[in-house]
């Protein structure tokens, strides 16, 4: 994102606030709270009259998805007079968002242009940004707001987050088909993560690639739980898993795996899997720090093994994670040290 680095005071709070808010999308349960987020932050971070995200449906008819969230009064009236309901039938408005791929950047249009007869009297402009991962085009977010440099960036990052969280999401949602969600953790569970790290490796060998798996785990767990309570454990214990998730690349897999948080690394050499592991243990510990203040220091542990230095089979990199013992270096109780 490329932005003036002499930004008003009011720009450079919405781009603060933005920034500060944007993992909240990676912690919802479903497309509904997705959009909920999605809309508030429009709304709250980048000053737009309404917001909504606008997905294809299966057979790929564009729709602005349902929010769990109620909207303001000024969102809802401007999604009423808009037609945001009867989106389906805005054929003019389908042709534009089906474009947007092809744009690669969010694009401002007069509402009427998008919206045929809908009269709408405001000074604002209907910026759609277009939402994608990995080259594909999987929606598009529509904000009423006054269009500049400024709120086309801001659309852009927000678009850019909402696109990774959206493909956590349908994640989540293939591993609930598939088996389920670690309830204690809140990713994927054991069994899901065995069946990706199974794939990587095969496909890993296959092109004569690396990989690595590293995992991740919180050793003084059960003084936390001692002192603060098994409800107050699980939720801290949640929020990391959702930190995990809404932290790793796009490629890289977070799942369960003996109690503890297990990261495919693709594509990455032991000693990289390890650095790249402890990078996401210090962001981990400083959430913790932070939102959990009260809370004994955390105390993380990180092992990782790769393929093919450490292993050459599922089965033999998870022998070198079982056998490698986290050493004084590997566990932190200050993040500053």
């Amino acid at each position: 994102m490329e932005l003036d680095p002499a930004l008003s005071d009011d720009a450079a709070g919405q781009l603060f606030y933005l920034l500060e808010n944007i993992a909240s999308l990676h912690g919802g349960t479903d497309m509904a709270w997705l959009a909920g987020r999605f809309e508030f932050l429009g709304e709250k971070a980048i000053g737009a009259s309404m917001t909504a995200l606008i997905l294809p449906d299966e057979v790929g008819v564009y729709r602005a998805t349902a929010s769990a969230s109620p909207r303001p009064t000024r969102a809802r009236d401007l999604w009423e007079s808009l037609g945001l309901d009867d989106l389906s039938a805005n054929d003019t408005a389908a042709a534009i968002f089906g474009e947007a791929q092809s744009h690669a950047r969010a694009i401002s249009y007069a509402p009427d242009e998008l919206f045929p007869g809908c009269h709408y009297a405001g000074a604002d402009d209907a910026i759609v940004a277009p939402i994608s991962f990995n080259s594909e085009l999987i929606g598009v977010g529509l904000l009423i707001v006054k269009k500049s440099e400024m709120t086309a960036a801001l659309a852009g990052v927000l678009t850019n987050h909402t696109a990774v969280a959206i493909h956590q999401l349908r994640l989540r949602d293939d591993a609930r088909r598939l088996h389920s969600m670690d309830p204690k953790l809140w990713v994927p569970d054991e069994d899901f993560l065995i069946m990706q790290l199974r794939r990587e490796v095969a496909r890993a060998r296959r092109y004569g690639r690396m990989s690595g798996v590293a995992l991740l785990r919180l050793e003084n767990e059960r003084e936390v739980r001692a002192q603060f309570g098994d409800f107050y454990a699980g939720h801290m214990l949640r929020r990391v898993g959702s930190q995990l998730l809404a932290s790793v690349r796009d490629s890289d897999v977070v799942g369960a795996l003996d109690g503890g948080y297990a990261i495919i690394h693709t594509e990455t050499s032991h000693d990289g899997t390890q650095l790249s592991a402890e990078r996401l243990r210090d962001a981990v510990v400083k959430m913790i720090e932070q939102r959990f203040p009260e809370a004994p220091a955390p105390e993380m542990s990180v092992t990782a093994a790769s393929f093919p230095e450490d292993g050459a089979s599922v089965d033999d990199l998870l022998a070198a994670l079982a056998a490698t013992t986290a050493s004084a270096a590997d566990v932190i109780t200050d993040i500053a040290a």
